[in-house]
């Protein structure tokens, strides 16, 4: 049964069988189209000033903000927007909902409208062409690894920042047999739906739109019945690259480990990769008087003020809310994210009953675990990774690009 001892809904489910046809559980019952509805979003509350943030910030912001609003809002009478693809009622295993309370504000409302535009961005160059090829590819290799590593096989997987579904081949190769996807981007889950969709993947799904870092997941996921959701009972969390924001507040970080805690089963993993804070430390202490930032030609860290940080002694003066804004040529440009001091990320996921099993930054992981995986890699993405010299890896500015993360495995005890 589901920790929060939410009622079962009966529904209609449709399944896949292996090769990609169908059973349907309950042919009596008839299934309602869903709509899909998203906050409407006010171009004069977007576009409105944070108090933190500088004017020259600001207006690097607005433009971001006024691509996403051109071609993805479409705004009607009933303050909705509608999906123009077949949905629910085609295909049940795929449903969507966006919260219609779903409202943001300050840094949180700039991330969740970058995201949305970078998600259209996305939509309209080659993924081969980007300069950060390579990059991404050994990020996926790491996923890659991590989740074969320490994913429960054959188990239900919530992934909370799934973004555009670009993780569901990895668990799919480990066996899921269900999976949960929340973003905070509506057009991420957009993406992420027409992924599932067209992927011919052999387990159920269910995508909506929600901030887990603030909204408890039955609220999120109201709209679904329970075995849609797996009861809320999972065999693994992944929160790849996105962790990170919960930092801003002890109570938003309090906040998602609940959801983490409550929603895994005794002996789930949690599974994840965030910036390391060891090498952000190591990177201030570097930096000479006066100078708050570091990078390459494809990466850049800079923070507003350095303040929050002890130098003498190494370490941030308050575990919770030290700013940055990162730069990531042709991928994030100048979002604000938060440093996430790993000893007490630890000691926090220790009070809610997660024990470390696994932590180590992007390259010792590489060199530790690619051999034993790599004949399970996508061929594609293995040559993707062939330097000229014929290693395989990243070198160089990417090099260092990738040093800013660590992955990690935490079990439910």
């Amino acid at each position: 049964m589901s920790f929060y001892g939410d009622a079962i809904k009966k529904r209609r489910v449709v399944k896949r069988k292996v090769g990609g046809s169908r059973r349907r559980e309950d042919d009596q019952e008839e299934v309602k189209k869903d709509p899909v509805v998203s906050g409407r979003i006010e171009k004069e509350k977007i576009l409105e000033k944070p108090v933190w943030m500088s004017e020259e910030e600001f207006e690097k912001k607005k433009k971001v903000l006024e691509l996403e609003l051109k071609p993805l809002v479409e705004e009607k009478k009933d303050e909705t927007v509608s999906y123009d693809g077949p949905m629910a009622s085609e295909d049940v295993n795929v449903k969507i909902k966006y919260l219609k309370d779903l409202k943001a504000e300050g840094k949180d409302e700039i991330v969740r409208e970058f995201y949305n535009a970078q998600t259209f961005n996305s939509r309209q160059t080659k993924r081969t062409e980007s300069p950060i090829y390579r990059l991404r590819s050994f990020n996926n290799c790491i996923k890659y690894i991590l989740i074969n590593k320490y994913g429960r096989p054959n188990g239900s997987t919530l992934e909370l920042g799934c973004g555009k579904g670009g993780d569901l081949s990895k668990w799919g190769m480990i066996g899921t047999r269900q999976f949960v996807g929340i973003d905070l981007s509506d057009e991420s889950i957009r993406e992420a739906i027409k992924r599932y969709r067209n992927g011919r993947y052999k387990f159920q799904a269910v995508f909506a739109t929600g901030d887990a870092f603030k909204v408890q997941l039955p609220e999120i996921l109201k709209g679904f019945s329970m075995e849609e959701v797996s009861f809320l009972q999972f065999d693994n969390v992944s929160m790849q690259f996105c962790m990170h924001y919960a930092f801003s507040s002890e109570e938003n970080v309090e906040s998602m480990l609940e959801n983490v805690s409550k929603s895994l089963k005794v002996g789930g993993m949690f599974v994840g990769t965030i910036p390391s804070s060891d090498f952000i430390k190591w990177k201030l202490k570097k930096l000479k008087d006066g100078e708050l930032k570091w990078g390459n030609s494809l990466y850049s860290v800079t923070f507003p003020d350095l303040s929050c940080f002890d130098k003498e002694k190494g370490n941030f003066k308050e575990p919770f809310g030290n700013v940055y804004n990162y730069y990531l040529k042709d991928a994030v440009e100048d979002v604000p994210e938060y440093v996430v001091p790993f000893e007490k990320f630890r000691s926090m996921c220790e009070e809610h009953g997660l024990e470390l099993r696994y932590k180590k930054n992007f390259f010792d992981m590489f060199n530790k675990e690619v051999g034993e995986y790599f004949y399970k890699l996508p061929g594609p993405l293995i040559q993707s990774l062939q330097l000229p010299d014929g290693r395989y890896g990243v070198a160089g500015e990417e090099r260092e690009a990738c040093s800013f993360y660590l992955a990690f495995a935490f079990e439910r005890v």
